[in-house]
């Protein structure tokens, strides 16, 4: 009878055998898995950051960039070189169209000292009821500046050449005169965005025919 069992023992070993082998096979199978998903996981995870970091230093990027653009843009338009330009604009109308109300608006760009120097020019179409028409206008080149925007004074030098195409009442051509000088202007500072011609200093000027 132990003899039937021991043989009957030995014939299921291998069955065991068998079963603890699938047994471990399927442990490392599903071990192996949920290994993979958590690997899976971790690598999702750090991509999703990645993604994170790298939208936040583009917009951090993005923030730096339009400040520096702001503070570009708010030094362009507090410079003293700009101020000079839009000062010989208002000169221009004022001498195409040489008004109370235009001769007037030179005050907030010419000091006394300055407008003595500008005067002239509006004064004499005036007293011949002419005005600058046609090819009138003018170029300048700034040579120098000595001076910011975040300074009280500045001191700009230019070459100008400016076209006097004078006309009448009827817009009728009288004469037309062309000059070329050089000139260097000292402002001062009235607000952020503002300065105001102190002096113009003339240190050469021709004048020809158009």
């Amino acid at each position: 009878m132990r003899g039937r069992r021991s043989h009957g023992l030995r014939l299921l070993v291998p069955w065991w055998v068998a079963l603890l082998v699938l047994v471990v096979l399927g442990t490392a199978a599903v071990l192996t898995s949920m290994s993979q998903s958590a690997a899976q996981r971790a690598t999702t995870r750090a991509e999703a950051a990645e993604q994170r970091a790298a939208t936040a230093e583009s917009a951090l990027t993005a923030v730096v960039a339009a400040q520096a653009a702001t503070a570009t843009a708010l030094a362009e338009a507090g410079s003293p070189t700009l101020a000079l330009r839009r000062a010989l604009d208002l000169l221009l109308v004022a001498y195409q169209d040489p008004s109370t109300e235009h001769l007037t608006a030179l005050q907030d760009a010419f000091a006394p000292a300055a407008l003595d120097m500008v005067r002239p020019e509006a004064d004499h179409l005036l007293s011949g009821g002419l005005h600058l028409g046609g090819s009138s206008g003018y170029q300048v080149d700034i040579l120098s500046v000595d001076g910011t925007s975040t300074d009280r004074e500045a001191t700009v030098q230019t070459r100008e050449q400016w076209v006097y195409d004078e006309r009448d009442a009827d817009d009728h051509a009288v004469r037309c005169v062309q000059e070329q000088s050089q000139q260097t202007y000292t402002l001062r500072r009235l607000g952020p965005l503002s300065w105001l011609i102190e002096t113009i200093q003339l240190e050469g000027s021709s004048r020809s025919d158009c």
